[in-house]
């Protein structure tokens, strides 16, 4: 019997709210990336000090490498806590669409990387002056979190059958990443100045942002199956 819509949602949901639950508990993700990012935050802005502009000028970057390292870290123990309690091993003898544990994946790691965000724009307020509260930089923060997790899952899905697991999801994921981070980092910083640009001003990278977004989720929906059955 082919699955329905309404029963592939369902099923990605609950996948999503397990992780959200285990996180609840555990507070293993969260907790990680929060203090590594609060360590990266304090340690360059320390740094800096000296050089106030220096550190406005590199804030965005900054923001968007913090992200990147902090959700590494996030993915790693989010795949860890499957590999040990075999929990992944579990999923793949229900009889679900594996596409539906792929989109589970991404809603539960997107929202972990989200929340992370809403801490470092906090964080980069105070410390470096920026007006990273304003809607259009978190949109930005949001799309490029969609593309990011997407490719993250998918490299940690495939990386988590090797023994070094752990080093081969930031090798391969940072470089995935880049033609990511960098239309991301150009367009937030965009909106850092009191005159607000034009749409056509920043149209380029956001588009190359959402077109990378469409790729990578693409990308996961049609390799997923093949990935995890291997």
């Amino acid at each position: 019997m082919k699955p329905t819509t309404s029963s592939f949602f369902s099923t990605a949901w609950t996948i999503a709210w397990k992780d959200l639950q285990i996180e609840k508990h555990t507070r293993q993700i969260m907790s990680v990336m929060v203090m590594f990012s609060l360590v990266t935050v304090v340690m360059f802005n320390f740094a800096l000090e000296t050089n106030l502009d220096a550190a406005r000028n590199v804030a965005t970057g900054l923001l968007w490498a913090t992200i990147l390292l902090a959700g590494t870290l996030g993915l790693n123990r989010t795949m860890a806590v499957e590999r040990e309690n075999q929990a992944m091993d579990t999923l793949l003898m229900a009889p679900i669409n594996r596409n539906a544990i792929y989109a589970g994946k991404v809603l539960s790691t997107t929202i972990f990387t989200l929340a992370l965000e809403l801490i470092l724009v906090l964080l980069f307020i105070v410390f470096f002056n920026k007006p990273l509260w304003r809607p259009p930089v978190l949109l930005i923060l949001f799309l490029g979190t969609i593309g990011y997790v997407a490719a993250g899952v998918l490299i940690a899905s495939m990386s988590i059958q090797t023994r070094a697991r752990d080093v081969l999801l930031p090798v391969l994921l940072l470089p995935l990443s880049l033609p990511l981070v960098l239309p991301a980092a150009m367009a937030t910083a965009a909106y850092m100045f009191p005159q607000q640009p034009l749409f056509a001003e920043v149209q380029t990278p956001i588009m190359l942002i959402m077109l990378y977004d469409a790729l990578m989720l693409t990308a996961g929906f049609t390799t997923y199956h093949y990935i995890v059955e291997s």
